[in-house]
């Protein structure tokens, strides 16, 4: 997989969120990869881009509390 640029990722959303093509044209527009693409999706339907432009910084408190609340919740990895 490549190193996908943040405006290349704000672009695809964007063009996706807009009706303008499908998720696979797009993926294969911009060589991104399926997962990603949910995911970017995803993020820029819940919470806009701005954490596309500056994702949060993974510490490791932020992984401890992810733990505690996965077992709390028992969800999964994913």
């Amino acid at each position: 997989m490549t190193k996908i640029s943040v405006n290349i990722k704000i672009k695809a959303v964007e063009e996706y969120s807009n009706g303008n093509d499908s998720k696979g044209f797009i993926r294969q527009k911009y060589g991104i990869d399926e997962l990603s693409f949910q995911i970017w999706v995803g993020i820029y339907a819940r919470f806009g881009k701005e954490p596309l432009l500056n994702p949060p910084k993974v510490t490791g408190d932020f992984r401890l509390n992810l733990i505690k609340w996965k077992q709390e919740n028992l969800a999964s990895i994913p």
